[in-house]
């Protein structure tokens, strides 16, 4: 089952300006005082890893509106079979 997980959005501060990257939100996740974000770059490679500490975030964005929608659709569908 390809289930779409939404995106993330993270606003941070660089030197040379604020930045902005969006990802599927399966490439994002918050580590030692980190956010990581993960950019595929293509099949064969697997990609690059960025570490922006957390005080340089600004926000992070997340789109879940297709997996929550996908949960209650199963939930749902369990509910009907079970009764």
């Amino acid at each position: 089952m390809d289930v779409d997980v939404g995106t993330a959005r993270v606003v941070y501060e660089t030197p040379d300006g604020v930045e902005r990257v969006e990802v599927d939100n399966e490439h994002v996740a918050f580590v030692d005082e980190h956010w990581v974000v993960v950019e595929p770059s293509g099949e064969a490679d697997e990609g690059t890893v960025t570490r922006i500490p957390r005080d340089r975030v600004y926000r992070v964005e997340r789109s879940t509106e297709e997996v929550t929608s996908r949960a209650r659709d199963l939930l749902d569908e369990a509910t009907s079979k079970l009764g």
